[in-house]
């Protein structure tokens, strides 16, 4: 507990620009020797430096400086084709522009995420793309405020920690009500959902779009049809079996995301369940492999190259101008209806 303590009470970046009212980012510009700060706000901010003790971090100064040609990315499962997609679009987007990229997968463990954090600092990157294993970010908002460029990919932090971050994401909760209401509209009433983590805003928009949907059809929602898990392939087998033990039995399912999807279906064929004649349907992702899956799988389909892209062009430009307003990029759906719904189906 002591030590915890100290390092409380050792002054931040944050504390010496809610003294003189300006932001991180203008302090940081003050200790960097930047031109073009009026010299009331540069005295300012020197006074209340000396007043609290504030002393800068060298590495912080450096990456305020643009030394580094590094940028790091960190993802939660690197395994993950929508993933895969995503890093491909960072990478190539900065290897255009003349820059490195070191990649990091957390398998979703905070412990992981912060040894992962303090290496890629003493690494200098010039800026950082990372998909958070929670939406505590407290280390990523102090290295935002310690001057590092910063986008958040596929989570949606609100609150006084989404002040410094940029984020891109897709539209989770239209998505899985478009997803939802197609199923609805093909006459299913009785609709389980294989969800996401709920410490995750994916997670809870997907559910938040599920319950919506049935809502609006004035369909009811049975607590034996929502069934959660952590957006891995063993959590999509299992619970996928639970959906099969409902009594009624449901018509069709909804999965929050490819991982659970490929279980889902796994759990279906070995319980000799016909898709779609037994059970309908839906995942959230659309990969390479939806098409070839017999039958081909209805899915919800993300802009993944354009998440990736549009992340780095954003880390791009916080680069170069610190002091830009926060952006949040919320990017459309598009479900891509086949046969696994029973739609399409051949004559």
């Amino acid at each position: 507990m002591k030590p915890r303590k100290q390092q409380a009470d050792v002054p931040t970046i944050r504390q010496v620009a809610d003294k003189v009212g300006v932001s991180p980012a203008t302090v940081s510009r003050v200790l960097n020797g930047y031109p073009h700060i009026r010299d009331e706000v540069r005295q300012n901010v020197l006074n209340a430096i000396a007043e609290l003790g504030y002393k800068p971090n060298r590495v912080a100064q450096r990456l305020r400086g643009n030394h580094s040609r590094l940028i790091g990315i960190m993802v939660t499962d690197i395994t993950n084709p929508f993933f895969n997609t995503i890093m491909a679009g960072i990478e190539k987007t900065f290897y255009e522009h003349g820059y490195s990229v070191l990649m990091s997968n957390t398998s979703a463990d905070v412990r992981k995420e912060l040894e992962y954090l303090e290496m890629m600092r003493k690494e200098e990157i010039a800026g950082l793309i990372i998909a958070p294993t929670s939406e505590n970010v407290e280390r990523v908002v102090e290295l935002a405020e310690g001057g590092l460029p910063l986008v958040v990919i596929d989570r949606r932090i609100k609150g006084k920690q989404a002040r410094h971050l940029d984020m891109v994401l897709a539209d989770n909760t239209e998505g899985a009500y478009n997803a939802v209401t197609h199923l609805i509209k093909l006459g299913h009433k009785r609709i389980g959902l294989v969800g996401g983590p709920q410490r995750l805003t994916s997670g809870r928009e997907r559910l938040e779009g599920y319950r919506q949907a049935m809502r609006d059809a004035g369909l009811p929602i049975s607590k034996q049809w929502v069934c959660l898990g952590d957006h891995r392939y063993e959590s999509g087998f299992e619970l996928q079996l639970q959906l099969l033990e409902c009594d009624p039995p449901i018509t069709a399912v909804f999965t929050s995301n490819n991982m659970m999807t490929l279980g889902a279906l796994n759990a279906l064929h070995l319980k000799g369940r016909r898709i779609p004649q037994d059970i309908a349907i839906v995942g959230f992702d659309d990969t390479g492999w939806s098409i070839s899956l017999n039958p081909p799988l209805t899915a919800v389909s993300q802009p993944t190259a354009e998440i990736g892209t549009l992340a780095a062009q954003l880390l791009l430009e916080r680069i170069a101008k610190p002091d830009l307003p926060v952006r949040l990029m919320t990017l459309k759906t598009e479900l891509k209806v086949r046969q696994s719904c029973g739609s399409n189906l051949p004559p």
